[in-house]
C-alpha cells in the first residue's frame, strides 16, 4: 500500500518505485537506517535551500525518494518485502539479488539462507543455473565471488 509507506525506492533503470516504511526499515538494519538518516538529511537541505521566506512549510513531510539503481526491480521488491516481513521465498531467478542485498544491507539470516539455498542447488545440479543469474550482479562483490568458486566447480 503506497500510501501508508514513507520512503521509495527507485530502482533500476526503469526506475521502477518500490515503497516502504522508514521506521521498519531502519530498525531492522543499521545500513537501512544509515541510508535513509543520509537521504533524509540531503533532501531536508536541500528543501531548505529551495524555500523561500514567504513559503509556507508543510505539516505532511514528503515521501523520502532513495534511488536504487544497481538491483532488479522484483529482486529489490523481494528483499524490501522480507525486511518487512521476515519472510522470503527464494528460487534460482532471485537468489543472487538477495544474497547480494544481504550483504549490503547487512542481514546475515537471509545471506545464510540464500548460501544454503545456493549449496542445495549445486547438489541438485542446478548450479549453472544459479552461475547464468550470478552474471546480472558482476559488479557485487559477493557476486564476484560466487561466479569464481560456481565457475571453478563447474570446470
Amino acid at each position: 500500500m503506497p500510501e501508508m509507506c514513507d520512503v521509495t525506492f527507485l530502482v533500476g533503470r526503469r526506475q521502477v518505485p518500490i515503497y516502504g516504511v522508514k521506521a521498519i526499515l531502519a530498525t531492522r538494519s543499521r545500513c537501512l537506517y544509515q541510508l535513509i538518516l543520509h537521504h533524509q538529511r540531503k533532501a531536508e537541505a536541500e528543501s531548505s535551500n529551495k524555500k523561500s521566506k514567504k513559503a509556507k512549510h508543510s505539516p505532511l513531510p514528503q515521501k523520502l525518494v532513495i534511488n536504487v539503481q544497481d538491483y532488479s526491480a522484483e529482486d529489490f521488491r523481494t528483499f524490501i518485502t522480507f525486511v518487512h516481513s521476515g519472510k522470503v521465498k527464494v528460487d534460482v531467478s532471485n537468489v543472487i539479488g538477495l544474497l547480494c542485498a544481504s550483504v549490503e544491507y547487512g542481514f546475515s539470516d537471509l545471506q545464510a539462507a540464500c548460501t544454503k539455498f545456493i549449496q542445495r542447488s549445486q547438489e541438485q545440479g542446478q548450479g549453472k543455473y544459479v552461475l547464468d543469474s550470478a552474471w546480472n550482479y558482476q559488479h557485487k562483490k559477493a557476486a564476484q565471488k560466487l561466479i569464481c568458486k560456481l565457475s571453478s566447480v563447474s570446470r
